[in-house]
């Protein structure tokens, strides 16, 4: 998995290190390629920290943004948008594996 994370300049230097971390949680669904988060801080807007994640499951993009009063309320809350996507993904394609052809034979009991 390839881990990109672009803070702004008004974001503290720990929030690289707890983004990294957290980010971490959404390989348990599924092999991800490509992770791109983005975190602002504007001291003069309300609410004053954005965040941004893309991310690259197979074929599938998936993407979510959230808008928090701190930079770390707003870095958990874009994870877990991004791991409730994941899992829903993850779901649709396990849940198609399991189904036989209409053309099959009917399972013998």
């Amino acid at each position: 998995m390839r881990v990109s994370v672009v803070t702004g300049h008004h974001v503290p230097p720990d929030a690289r290190a707890y983004a990294e971390a957290k980010l971490r949680r959404l390989e348990h669904y599924a092999h991800l390629e490509e992770v791109n988060l983005t975190v602002e801080r504007e001291t003069a807007l309300l609410p004053e920290a954005s965040a941004e994640i893309v991310l690259h499951v197979g074929r599938t993009r998936l993407s979510a943004r959230q808008e928090a009063a701190s930079v770390r309320e707003a870095i958990d809350g874009v994870i877990d948008k991004a791991d409730e996507q994941v899992r829903r993904h993850h779901d649709r394609v396990t849940d198609r594996k399991g189904r036989i052809r209409a053309d099959a034979e009917p399972p013998r009991p």
